[in-house]
């Protein structure tokens, strides 16, 4: 008898505790037991005692809704929720690297890498580097297996060759060319001659401090990196975030401002990404446009329905979800003019007119967030009809969704009208 007590009591001290724990908890609502479980074992397995610091369950909560919007496996989430602490240790807030997930979370990428091509992502986009060069830029070379320390030094260089004013998206077809693709197992010099050389290096011009002081950083944090204690390494990509106050400055410079140095013509053709600097297109008498024929943009979105995702891509090849929007709102058959729609989704949260979810027609954009900061968008679709929507998943490329899923009104943001009339 007492046996039976005992076993009852350990099976409910089991349960309480099961219940009691925060990780289990936050997971449960999204996930079924055998996913959270997977979830929890692989995070204890990765980090041990350090899976209970309270940054592991902040991250936790911050990247759940992060893995149901691109529809992640548990196995991927838990690496996810890894890589995510690591980047909390290397000084970098979650809000600040998270537009990388849909691409990061797609790559096998050790966990300095991953820290690293966070600091890109965050580097970049304080320092103002176009968000669709940026993407492309990143695309292409995880295509071509750079590791992480080169992809930061890359983006360096894109940020130091904005602030002297050459044209980025030229600047960035340099670096691919001339960059070393493991920059961390060769000798620094081969990165350091590499920038030099992209930028067209000038020690005696004052608007090249700002190369100096980067390149000065990426010398120390290639040392620094090579250590094997977490604390080191981490320590050492927190030590290189210390020009923040001078990315801003590069942030604030729009290409044009600064005075010519004379190398812009041996900046070689074509450019990286030619489909975001297009001919100055036709643009159409407005009542062409203005009014949508439904019929015509069903057909280009079933044309779509399939295509694989890409970070940055525009394209049936690979597409991410504001290439997409754009990319079927441009379509001749739809005819709105490319100077009316950007290529990023935070313009395209600018275009046309407000309109409330409750009154969606087809042609109508929607966004949402997966964000701690639920007023950042992070994803965009196309409206279809008044209950469905296409967009570009990382995991299932274009699909169609319902508007009224639970998580798709929990995290919408807003919707933009940008025609005056549908037609059927």
């Amino acid at each position: 008898m007492n046996r039976i007590v005992l076993i009852f009591f350990i099976l409910v001290l089991f349960q309480t505790n099961l219940f009691a724990d925060p990780f289990s908890d936050l997971l449960k609502d999204d996930f079924e037991a055998g996913q959270t479980l997977l979830i929890k074992n692989s995070v204890f397995q990765k980090l041990g005692g350090k899976s209970k610091d309270p940054k592991v369950i902040e991250i936790t909560k911050n990247t759940i809704p992060w893995a149901i919007m691109e529809g992640l496996a548990p196995e991927t989430i838990a690496d996810l929720i890894v890589n995510q602490y690591y980047v909390s240790l290397s000084g970098m807030r979650f809000t600040e690297s998270e537009d990388a997930i849909p691409i990061l979370s797609k790559q096998k990428l050790s966990e300095k890498d991953f820290v690293l091509v966070s600091l890109f992502v965050k580097e970049t986009d304080q320092a103002g580097i176009r968000e669709e060069v940026r993407n492309v830029f990143l695309s292409t070379v995880l295509k071509s297996r750079w590791d992480g320390f080169s992809i930061l030094a890359g983006g360096r260089a894109l940020i130091a060759g904005k602030y002297v004013g050459i044209p980025e998206n030229r600047l960035a077809s340099r670096i691919l060319s001339l960059f070393p693709t493991k920059g961390a197992n060769s000798a620094f010099e081969k990165t350091d001659s590499a920038f030099r050389q992209a930028i067209f290096f000038n020690p005696a011009n004052d608007r090249y401090t700002l190369a100096s002081d980067l390149l000065s950083q990426l010398r120390s944090l290639h040392s620094g990196t090579k250590s094997k204690s977490l604390d080191s390494w981490t320590s050492s990509i927190a030590t290189a975030r210390s020009l923040d106050g001078s990315l801003n400055s590069a942030g604030d410079v729009v290409i044009g401002d600064r005075p010519k140095f004379g190398f812009e013509e041996n900046i070689p053709e074509p450019p990286l990404v030619p489909e975001i600097e297009p001919d100055a297109p036709v643009i159409p008498v407005k009542a062409e446009w203005e009014v949508l024929q439904s019929s015509n943009l069903n057909k280009v979105v079933r044309e779509w329905l399939g295509t694989p995702y890409y970070w940055g891509g525009t394209s049936k090849k690979g597409v991410d979800c504001s290439g997409f929007t754009f990319s079927s709102l441009t379509d001749a058959r739809v005819g709105v003019p490319t100077k009316i729609v950007p290529r990023v989704g935070n313009g395209q949260a600018k275009v046309g007119n407000n309109v409330s979810r409750e009154n969606l027609k087809a042609g109508d954009l929607i966004f949402f967030s997966a964000s701690p900061n639920q007023s950042k968008i992070t994803h965009v679709g196309l409206v279809i009809s008044d209950k469905e929507f296409a967009h570009a998943s990382s995991t299932r490329g274009v699909v169609i969704d319902k508007i009224s899923i639970k998580w798709w009104v929990d995290r919408y943001v807003t919707s933009r009208r940008v025609f005056k009339k549908v037609n059927p």
